[in-house]
């Protein structure tokens, strides 16, 4: 690697070196001229000032010969300060990952250059005198294994490393180096055994967690564990190494020094390389993504790569335990530094993307003889294999589940804890939030012991309060419709679950920083006066989320106890609006909306009829809607679908809308599929037909749209109760207070006047291609605008989702 660096070169001798690299040819034997290029300014920032992208770009398109020995020479570095992490080498070390960075960030628009530079397998950048100094499971042998093996997809005779797989494993090893990135090699003891302090005391305690976490794993569905002789260790080696404690290793056992930041300006050098090497996907079209085929990706998540699950734990571990609010103090958070919370935001951005290939993780739970989590070989063998998203999968004991759940109940609520505090700016706000959404996305996708854990041993209201904040705030803001999406989709995948309805029956009295409407009541209110504002006062492009919005009630409703008066008369305004002409008459299937919302009111009624009389209430004073909609015959749906065109048949529909390029998706049904036919993109967005020409009621339509909407219950029960409450107005002279008509709804029976109760429909959320493209899309989106101080990645060479540069210079989606 060379001697230290005693005197570096000067800012205007290294922008010369540039120059000439981008002017000349150079020899890759002109030692003094590659050598000058490692002893850089001191900070990445002044590395992107001397290199722009521009520069970066000419370099590639120009003088593609000293690109490629830019990037060997650097891949030789970075193995080298692997294999010898002396403290004189790490500044030079750092050098090499700033300049590592811009170089990646222009290797990641494929061609025929690039791929050989990348991927062809060759003789090694490594000294030969260095190669005896890796530790075991960093040898180059096992680098070698890892080349030749079938994920890689190289046919391989020279049994060479290609480059790119030495810089992933060169990437993942530092952020491990001793005294670099974390202390020494150390594998701390653990609290567990059967000679720990505290005796008999501590192992009955133990004893009972292990048996509570078997009968959750039951509940959860997963069965008893699986013994295997040999496999994959899932355990972090050694424990000493991860950054801070939470899952894998706790913070009692990494003692004092645990969670130190001393490290944390090297880790972010090395993170910001490790997310450059993974960002391939953005350079991949949207219609021909694939999540098995990034080879950066497969090498950094395989089975053999370096420290993967050390840097799983490091990584999840530095997000959930992070404390917007610091000491507890106001004002506390500046006496911190920013480096961590820019580790923080790295850590989630990194995390989120390796959980974003390959296959999903097996729940199951396999452990070898001695009682330590494995995955088996030949599982971890298969192409696609992840080994983070297995990790994730087997988080299965209550301490990491509880840690995890606070930890993003701690983060999401600072949304809108920031603002509500008596002294101003007292407590700052993440800006991660987006990023914690899709973590806490892929936990409830990946894990079933987080889902049943939080429904069934956590208050999971505490995660709908900021998430349905989140939404109310952002309801208008254009730029701001892929986070009320992926809210949308945590609410969907929980709404899903019994527990979840059953939950939301607890009283809501958190202060919220928004002009919420006023209301006494249960979480279940606050949701759904949520999602009606999210109707009634959203941007357009939320309307292809309507039907979930609607689905979501749906399935809570059934378990629904006491509804308020202000949610009962907000999902009566939602029936008056989808039943209004100028919606029903929209497209063919306008008419869903409506079946849910009756399945609503159905599911309460049947179900819960005995304390929500401000529902039924609502549905008496309200019933010439419903009335309406039952009497309707052909003649009447053709006159009034002629006299909304009528009027504005040239106008555009109030609910048309063109997706973000980078969010778009799909209109969903009400399982979080996409529908892709015309048919049923007018219905879901509320459109007429995009020629121009306007739906037109027909016989057909009518029969399917009466044997669809289930009118039934609600009609007999107007059929039982008008006349009481006519009978009742009638009697003191039409001056009648609310109160008293609530008390007699409250006391009327309805047993025996409605039909036989129907079986409750639960509508899950089914996983698909085209949700997790979404998700992907909104991911990469989130990370490259987050990522604008020091541009990472090439903007003009993106084809994941569209780019565009505002006015006032700032890139956006």
């Amino acid at each position: 690697m060379g001697a230290g660096v005693s005197f570096p070169a000067s800012k205007e001798k290294f922008r010369e070196s540039v120059t000439a690299l981008i002017e000349v040819d150079v020899s890759p034997d002109d030692s003094e001229f590659w050598d000058e290029l490692w002893k850089i300014p001191s900070s990445a920032e002044e590395v992107f000032e001397l290199i722009p992208p521009d520069a970066a770009r000419r370099l590639r398109d120009e003088r593609f010969d000293n690109l490629s020995t830019l990037f060997t020479q650097a891949t030789a570095q970075l193995c080298q300060i692997v294999e010898t992490p002396y403290n004189i080498y790490f500044d030079q070390a750092l050098n090499c990952v700033r300049e590592f960075l811009l170089e990646k960030g222009d290797l990641g628009e494929a061609d025929a250059n690039v791929e050989h530079l990348c991927w062809a397998t060759g003789s090694s950048p490594i000294p030969e005198q260095g190669k005896n100094k890796l530790t075991d499971d960093a040898s180059l042998d096992s680098l070698k294994n890892a080349a030749n093996s079938k994920a890689f997809g190289e046919d391989d005779d020279d049994n060479q490393e290609p480059l790119a797989l030495l810089v992933v494993h060169a990437a993942m090893h530092m952020l491990f180096l001793p005294q670099f990135t974390c202390d020494f090699y150390d594998d701390v003891p653990t609290d567990e055994g059967p000679n720990s302090k505290g005796g008999r005391e501590d192992i009955r305690k133990r004893l009972e967690e292990e048996a509570a976490d078997d009968a959750a794993r039951q509940e959860a569905g997963l069965g008893q564990d699986r013994i295997v002789f040999n496999g994959v260790s899932l355990l972090p080696r050694p424990n000493g190494i991860v950054w801070t404690g939470g899952c894998g290793v706790s913070p009692k056992e990494l003692g004092a020094d645990g969670g130190s930041r001393k490290y944390d300006k090297n880790r972010i050098e090395v993170l910001r390389l490790l997310l450059a090497c993974c960002c391939d996907p953005l350079f991949s079209p949207a219609d021909e993504y694939n999540p098995l085929a990034s080879r950066w990706l497969a090498v950094a998540v395989a089975a053999d790569a370096p420290n993967a699950v050390c840097l799983f734990y490091s990584l999840l571990n530095i997000v959930l335990s992070h404390d917007p609010i610091g000491m507890g103090m106001p004002y506390s958070a500046a006496f911190n530094s920013d480096t961590h919370l820019r580790l923080v935001e790295l850590s989630v951005q990194m995390l989120i993307v390796l959980l974003d290939c390959g296959l999903p993780g097996s729940p199951e739970s396999v452990l070898n003889d001695n009682g330590e989590p494995i995955v088996e070989f030949e599982e971890a063998s298969k192409g696609g294999f992840n080994m983070f998203r297995t990790v994730l999968a087997r988080i299965d004991t209550t301490r990491e589940l509880t840690f995890c759940f606070n930890g993003f109940v701690r983060l999401l609520k600072n949304t809108f804890e920031c603002q509500n505090t008596l002294l101003p700016g007292s407590v700052n706000r993440i800006k991660f939030h987006q990023e914690l959404l899709v973590l806490l996305w892929k936990m409830l996708e990946e894990n079933p012991m987080f889902m049943n854990h939080i429904l069934t041993q956590c208050d999971v209201n505490e995660i709908l309060v900021p998430v349905c904040y989140l939404m109310f705030q952002s309801r208008r803001d254009p730029a701001q419709i892929g986070l009320v999406h992926i809210c949308t989709f945590v609410l969907l995948k929980l709404s899903g679950e019994r527990s979840f309805g059953v939950n939301l029956n607890k009283p809501f009295n958190t202060r919220l920083p928004c002009d919420l409407p006023l209301f006494s009541g249960s979480h279940a209110d606050l949701l759904s006066i949520t999602l009606h504002k999210l109707v009634v006062n959203g941007a357009y492009k939320l309307v292809p989320l309507y039907s979930c919005f609607i689905t979501i009630i749906c399935n809570v409703s059934p378990y629904w106890r006491s509804m308020s008066l202000v949610a009962a008369v907000k999902l009566v305004n939602l029936f008056e609006l989808f039943s209004s002409p100028k919606f029903l008459y929209s497209g063919e299937n306008a008419h869903r909306h409506l079946a849910l919302l009756l399945e609503v009111f159905n599911n309460i009624i049947q179900y819960q009829y005995t304390g929500n009389q401000h529902l039924v209430y609502a549905i008496v004073r309200r019933k010439d809607a419903f009335g309406r909609l039952g009497s309707l015959t052909l003649e009447k749906a053709i006159g009034q679908c002629n006299k909304v065109y009528g009027e504005d048949e040239d106008e555009p529909s109030s609910f048309h809308s063109e997706a973000d390029p980078a969010m778009r998706t799909a209109p969903f049904d009400d399982r979080g599929n996409p529908l892709d036919d015309k048919a049923s993109r007018a219905a879901v967005s509320g459109v007429s037909d995009p020629t121009g020409e306007h739906f037109v009621p027909t016989e057909s339509w009518l029969s399917e749209l009466k044997a669809t909407l289930p009118l039934e219950t609600v009609t007999r029960l107007l059929q039982h109760l008008v006349p009481v409450v006519d009978e009742m107005c009638n009697r003191k002279s039409g001056v009648v207070d609310e109160v008293e008509i609530l008390e007699v709804l409250k006391d009327v029976t309805m047993v025996g006047l409605l039909p036989v109760p129907h079986a409750i429909v639960i509508r899950k959320y089914q996983p698909n291609q085209y949700t997790a493209l979404w998700f992907t899309a909104f991911m990469w989106g989130v990370i490259f605008l987050r990522n604008q101080n020091l541009p990472i990645f090439d903007g003009q060479a993106i084809e994941l989702f569209q780019v565009s540069v505002a006015e006032e210079d700032d890139a956006e989606n």
